[in-house]
């Protein structure tokens, strides 16, 4: 997803963690899964903080594998999970409002 910028309305509500940045950046992108690699790229962090965050999150299966393409591993947003549910109702609550005060 070119030109995504650094944190979003999640980050600013949340704070701007590592942790929060790849958060906001898989549920705005729910539908897709990336590679590590490619997440690192797009939000911004050095690949050693993507790994060490992603790993976190796959442990806590926020995040879960999703396929393999190459040699790499793709991942993707946990949805059978209900803290997963819950960021993605958060989420969603803070675009409508974030666009009704763009109105």
């Amino acid at each position: 997803m070119a030109g995504w910028k650094d944190g979003g309305v999640f980050c600013e509500i949340f704070g701007e963690t590592p942790r929060n940045k790849i958060i906001e950046f898989l549920l705005e992108t729910r539908e897709l899964d990336y590679s590590i690699g490619d997440i690192a790229k797009e939000v911004k962090l050095n690949r050693a903080t993507t790994y060490n965050v992603m790993e976190g999150l796959i442990e806590e299966k926020i995040v879960v594998p999703t396929r393999k393409v190459s040699n790499g591993q793709l991942y993707k947003l946990n949805p059978e999970k209900e803290e997963v549910k819950a960021l993605i109702q958060v989420f969603n609550m803070l675009l409508k409002n974030l666009l009704k005060n763009l109105e």
